[in-house]
């Protein structure tokens, strides 16, 4: 009996809970509601501001193309050779003729031009007389006039020389028409500086209405709201309820700007427009907002009642999936392994095939080079040119057989079994040797060895493969742009510092990271093994030294190895981009050919005596 009673209390609480969460829900919406019709308000007077602001500009722009045309106008020759006549003879037919015939009349504003003398109308240009102003001209030369059949213009006037002057009356009419257009969704009032009358769109077109006249209630409104920003020259607006020509009530939203705040400076400019076309777009959208939000909450709530289902009728299968993904790793890691495998492998039979090559060239290079001396020797000592293309052949024979002979090396298993003191300058120079042929034009090779007697206990074929690994690997980074690689050693305590530096394109954090993986690569596919850089870490850790490595994209690489003893900064030219340097192919002279042949001879009679 406690537990229901217990019970009924806490749905009591959660259904007050409820229905205060609904009351505040209610009260929040209508709130947002007001403050979004505020907000809508806001921006709407902002467009109307916005219009109002185009519109005002048409009316600048085409008050200043008039004022533009009649200034070349009245400044032509003719005219002033017609008023000259005209002061001269005192006839006023050929300037009337010539003033009628003028080219403003082109202008769609341009209504008439007025000439006087001394405040006396001389000649207009429609040959009427009935002009009169209303207002004075203000600081802009402007004022209205009005002719004889109560039709109102703006004019402007402009003084001349000989107390002439000029008054050019624009059609105010026409003016409203081509700066404001008709529109039905707004309707925009002007009223001149003076209040004198203000122009708006009739049916069939712009219409006039002085200030005093009997108006609708609605353009009666619209003008007295224009007139009393004008007068205390505040821009504002106003909603008022008013209604349409059919009778139709509707609520107005009216905005308007005084001469003063407008660009041409002559007109106050107002639009009225229906407030709740405006509004009630937006706040059926908001209404809709509301309702398919509230169908999205409740379709959220169904999901997640949904997902908590499938969630326990799924816990098996997910149960079941989680073990076949481990499998399928270990499917992949196994596949991965046995690639690397067979990859191992056919780097293995590469080499194999490299020794058997090596061993072939060198015995196809050794009759070369023999037979090369023994004609030197046969040749007269005037001979020259014979004897040098004879040396060229050798020396080029020497060249391809010391490479031949450090790539052989290079296919030699090394362990700890082939450690030898070895001198790491002369390592390293011949390794050098053998990576020219692969250095690109544009890359030059700079050295300096400062360990020179040094010797460090090691695998030579190792050290080689670790520094032609490091050097091919920069040649590689500087192939498009070229570029100089820097070799050196130095001493370092009781151990030697190699040091390789390029000014590549550099590696950024993520590449180097991972550079001493085995089997990474950056290059395309089937242009590197992802080997070359891991075997020169075990390279170095089989020889108990350290590596370390700096780059940044677009600033080079560089390298440092630590080997119990080494080196330096380079200084002198190695080999350059034309293959010039201190280990260039050395010129023999006649006692060194005759050891060479000699050697040779012993080695050719040693093979035919096995």
């Amino acid at each position: 009996m406690k537990k229901r009673t217990a019970g009924r209390e806490v749905f009591i609480i959660a259904l007050v809970v409820a229905v205060l969460c609904i009351a505040l829900g209610i009260n929040g919406v209508w709130r947002s509601f007001e403050r979004f019709d505020n907000s809508i308000l806001a921006e709407k007077d902002t467009q109307l501001y916005s219009l109002m602001r185009s519109g005002d500009i048409n009316i600048e722009n085409s008050i200043n193309a008039l004022q533009r045309e009649t200034e070349t106008f009245l400044g032509r020759e003719r005219l002033k050779a017609e008023i000259a006549y005209w002061k001269e003879s005192g006839e006023t037919e050929g300037l009337k003729n010539y003033i009628s015939s003028n080219t403003l009349v082109t202008n769609p504003i341009y209504a008439d031009l007025v000439m006087s003398h001394k405040g006396k109308v001389v000649c207009t240009a429609s040959g009427s007389n009935s002009y009169a102003p209303v207002t004075g001209s203000d600081a802009n030369g402007m004022s209205l006039w009005k002719d004889g059949n109560n039709a109102y213009y703006m004019a402007w006037h402009q003084e001349a020389a000989g107390d002439i002057t000029y008054d050019i009356l624009i059609d105010l009419l026409r003016l409203y028409s081509l700066a404001i257009g008709n529109s039905n969704d707004r309707e925009i009032m002007l009223l001149d500086a003076a209040s004198v009358l203000a122009m708006t769109a009739g049916p069939d077109g712009p219409v006039i209405i002085e200030t005093e006249a009997e108006t609708g209630e609605r353009l009666s409104n619209f003008r007295d709201f224009m007139m009393s920003c004008q007068k205390e020259g505040i821009a504002d607006g106003i909603s008022v309820d008013t209604t349409d020509d059919a009778g139709h009530p509707y609520t107005a939203r009216m905005v308007a700007l005084p001469s003063e705040s407008t660009v041409n400076g002559e007109f106050a400019m107002g639009i009225l427009a229906n407030y709740e076309d405006a509004i009630a777009p937006s706040r059926k959208a908001a209404e809709e907002i509301l309702l398919y939000g509230g169908l999205a909450v409740v379709g959220v709530a169904g999901l997640l009642l949904l997902l908590v289902m499938m969630r326990r009728a799924n816990a098996a299968s997910s149960a079941e999936l989680r073990v076949l993904k481990k499998k399928n790793e270990t499917m992949e890691e196994i596949n991965q392994k046995m690639q690397a495998l067979a990859h191992h492998q056919r780097l293995e039979t590469i080499g194999t095939m490299t020794a058997s090559i090596a061993h072939d060239f060198n015995n196809l290079l050794t009759p070369i080079m023999g037979y090369s001396i023994m004609t030197m020797e046969m040749l007269p000592a005037d001979a020259t040119d014979l004897q040098d293309n004879l040396l060229e052949i050798y020396d080029a024979s020497v060249k391809a057989k010391d490479i031949v002979t450090r790539l052989a090396d290079l296919t030699k298993k090394g362990n700890e079994e082939n450690f030898k003191e070895i001198e790491v300058d002369d390592v390293i120079q011949s390794a050098l040797k053998v990576t020219l042929p692969a250095k690109p034009k544009e890359v030059e090779v700079k050295a300096n060895f400062n360990a020179e007697g040094e010797m460090i206990k090691a695998d030579r074929t190792q050290i080689s493969q670790l520094v032609m690994n490091i050097v091919l690997n920069a040649y590689d980074a500087m192939k498009e742009k070229g570029g100089t690689l820097l070799v050196s050693t130095r001493i370092s305590g009781e151990e030697v510092v190699i040091r390789f530096k390029d000014n590549g394109c550099g590696m950024d954090t993520e590449t180097m990271s991972r550079i001493f993986d085995p089997f990474y690569t950056t290059k395309e596919s089937g242009k590197g093994t992802g080997l070359g850089l891991a075997i020169v870490a075990q390279i170095v850790e089989t020889h108990g030294g350290k590596i370390y490595v700096d780059s940044e994209p677009g600033e080079g690489t560089e390298f440092r190895i630590y080997i119990p003893l080494a080196g330096a900064d380079m200084e002198s030219l190695a080999w350059g981009p034309g293959g010039e340097g201190k280990f260039d192919t050395k010129r023999y002279s006649v006692n060194l050919i005759r050891k060479e042949l000699a050697r040779i001879q012993a080695e050719k009679e040693e093979e035919e005596s096995v």
